[in-house]
């Protein structure tokens, strides 16, 4: 979106400011942060074999590479001039305007929406949920995230050019700014938002009707039950976190668009809301070791290696 929004030139020299070096270190501490959970849940797949732990191993995929991706376009930017033809032409439009870098950020966020509704599914709708969601279909899941977060973003592609030995982005006219501006609102933001609120309001209802029954439960039922609420719980949690990172940039993004904020991409506010979005790529990891008790159990033991006993414990959640 930073390149998107207004006429801008391509930078002429790797920026050294300090929001440099805070961006280098979210992206950093997002890119070592999602490959340790990574290595924990492949560590043990019999462990995190579910649906949802399948979700969330992706999701650390995809914050992975948003971060590996943030971190390669603070770095490789070219001096001015920008190189003449298809060479420069491509730089601009593929790699200056970061539209790599927002794909993979939406992508993220569809993927949390992915993760809200197989919980609703599974929770509210257990046999239609065992029954319909195979392994292809997860599999096409997957692919629709990638999809859902790239191809939104392709405007920008149409937006940025090259011109006189450096890069550009301008938009057509000011009410096709103002009309892409609340597209993406709606796609980055309100969409989202409005779908985990319904699924893990569903959820949360649906697992407070069964804990008043749970008395009548036996013992296997009601490690289930815990198992799924801790789950749930983990997931509210990188949900509300994902709503705090982005609702700042994304109400200043239709601001800017809408020319009822007076900020540029270059202001200091717009760099911090920014730099909030990361954060949500390197969140998530820190939220797995505090909550999620079974990505917790399984780290101490990769950790501790024999100073913890042997599990035989399989992934029973539903």
């Amino acid at each position: 979106m930073e390149a998107s929004t207004a006429a801008s030139k391509s930078p002429e020299s790797i920026d050294l400011s300090a929001s440099f070096y805070v961006y280098i270190a979210m992206g950093l501490l997002g890119l070592l942060g999602n490959t340790f959970v990574c290595l924990v849940m492949l560590r043990y797949p019999k462990v995190f074999n579910s649906t949802t732990n399948k979700l969330i191993l992706h999701q650390s995929v995809i914050d992975l590479v948003a971060s590996l991706v943030f971190l390669l376009r603070r770095f490789l930017v070219v001096s001015t001039p920008v190189p003449d033809g298809v060479v420069g032409s491509l730089y601009c439009t593929l790699w200056w305007s970061e539209w790599p870098q927002y794909g993979m950020f939406v992508a993220s966020t569809y993927n949390l929406v992915a993760i809200s509704l197989e919980r609703y599914g599974a929770t509210c709708h257990p046999a239609c949920h065992r029954n319909r969601l195979t392994g292809k279909r997860l599999s096409c899941t997957m692919v629709g995230v990638w999809i859902c977060g790239w191809l939104p973003e392709a405007p920008i592609l149409w937006t940025t050019y090259s011109s006189n030995d450096s890069c550009h982005a301008t938009w057509p006219s000011h009410l096709v700014q103002a009309v892409t501006g609340i597209l993406i609102l709606l796609w980055e933001l309100v969409i989202p938002i409005s779908i985990m609120i319904f699924a893990y309001t569903k959820v949360s209802l649906e697992l407070r009707k069964r804990s008043k029954a749970r008395v009548r439960n036996n013992d296997a039922r009601k490690m289930l039950s815990k198992a799924n609420m801790n789950v749930t719980k983990t997931l509210v949690v990188v949900a509300i976190c994902f709503a705090v990172c982005w609702i700042p940039t994304d109400v200043n993004y239709i601001l800017l668009n809408l020319g009822l904020n007076g900020n540029s991409t270059d202001s200091v506010f717009y760099q911090a809301t920014g730099a909030i979005v990361v954060i949500n790529l390197c969140i998530n990891p820190i939220i797995y070791c505090f909550t999620y008790d079974r990505f917790k159990k399984q780290l101490r033991k990769m950790v501790c290696g024999g100073c913890i006993g042997r599990s035989n414990q399989i992934d029973t959640l539903r």
